[in-house]
C-alpha cells in the first residue's frame, strides 16, 4: 500500500531503546502491536503513540473505525435485549404473583394454601414465560394458505 514503508506506523513504532521496530520483532510481538492499534481505534482511546499518517493508513483506520462502530452497536444492542427480556420476564412473574394474591384474597384461601400457590408460581413462572407462544400467530400459520394440507391429515 505504501511506496515508502518507513512512513507507516509499523516502521515508526519503536519498541525498545535500541530502536527496534515492530517489523524487527517476532510474529507474536507484531500481532500484539497490531491488536493494540486496532483496540486503540475501536475504543477511540487514541493514546497518541500510534496514529495514521499516510493515505493508506488513514483509509484503513477509517474502515476499522466503521467496523468498530458496527460491532460496538451490535454488542450494545444485545446487552439491551438481554436486559429487556429479563425485565419482561420479571414483570410476567410479578403479574402471576399478583394474580395468586388476588385469587387468595377473593376466595379467602388459608395461609398454607396461599404459600403453596406462591411457591408453585415462583418455581414455574419463568418456564411459563419462556415457553409461551402466540396463539393467534400459531393459528394463522396452521390455517393459512401456505400450509400444505397433507401435513394436517
Amino acid at each position: 500500500l505504501h511506496e515508502v514503508p518507513a512512513d507507516t506506523w509499523v516502521m515508526r513504532r519503536v519498541l525498545d531503546a535500541e530502536g527496534a521496530t515492530v517489523v524487527d520483532r517476532e510474529p507474536f510481538d507484531q500481532w500484539l502491536n497490531a491488536m493494540y492499534f486496532v483496540l486503540t481505534v475501536f475504543t477511540t482511546v487514541g493514546f497518541g503513540d500510534m496514529f495514521a499518517v499516510t493515505n493508506g493508513e488513514i483509509v484503513y483506520v477509517c474502515i476499522t473505525m466503521g467496523v468498530g462502530a458496527v460491532v460496538h452497536s451490535i454488542i450494545i444492542s444485545e446487552v439491551i435485549n438481554v436486559v429487556t427480556s429479563s425485565d419482561q420476564m420479571n414483570v410476567f412473574v410479578m403479574k402471576q404473583r399478583e394474580l395468586i394474591e388476588a385469587f387468595s384474597t377473593h376466595t379467602e384461601l388459608d395461609e398454607t394454601s396461599e404459600q403453596s400457590m406462591r411457591r408453585w408460581v415462583d418455581t414455574n413462572a419463568k418456564t411459563w414465560f419462556s415457553t409461551k407462544y402466540d396463539r393467534d400467530g400459531m393459528m394463522q400459520l396452521i390455517m393459512g394458505e401456505n400450509m400444505p394440507r397433507e401435513l394436517l391429515d
